[in-house]
């Protein structure tokens, strides 16, 4: 007679058991899965992120290598081009310290370096004196630029 109760109340028991054991592994399961893609959207949003910064900071350096340009291969120095170096100089050395803040050491680095070759070039002006001036300015700045570059392009990858 005990058995009769006891077998059929064992059995539930069991399956009420085993029922909590699998709803509470899919959930552990879901929660995982959920870490990831949350963890795969922020990676994404930073990557994203980074990359709009380094291209701001481009956008910085390309518009002071034009200042040089000017200086030097057209002879501008007046009181207008004077204000844009220093914006332009300004806006560079802003976008390197964002890169500072969201970028790693390495690409860090090689974006101070090549701010460093701008704002020298724009302020000295290219090493060689001959002619023609944009050439020099775009020789004097394209080894630290083109190590940017590739830097970026590995931390990106």
């Amino acid at each position: 007679m005990i058995s009769t109760t006891l077998v059929p109340l064992l059995g539930v028991v069991l399956g009420g058991l085993v029922s909590t054991l699998a709803q509470y592994s899919l959930g552990r399961a879901s929660e995982r899965a959920e870490v990831r893609r949350s963890a795969r959207e922020r990676a994404e949003a930073r990557r994203t992120e980074r990359v709009t910064h380094l291209v701001d900071f481009l956008s910085a350096v390309q518009e002071a290598e034009r200042v040089a340009v000017d200086r030097y291969h057209h002879n501008l120095a007046d009181e207008q081009w004077q204000v844009r170096a220093k914006q332009s100089i300004d806006r560079m050395w802003v976008a390197q310290k964002t890169i500072h803040m969201l970028c790693a050491s390495e690409v860090n680095e090689a974006a101070r370096r090549l701010a460093y070759d701008v704002q020298d070039v724009v302020r000295k002006g290219p090493d060689d004196p001959g002619v023609p001036q944009d050439e020099k300015v775009w020789a004097y700045i394209r080894p630290s630029r083109r190590t940017f570059l590739n830097v970026v392009r590995d931390h990106l990858d």
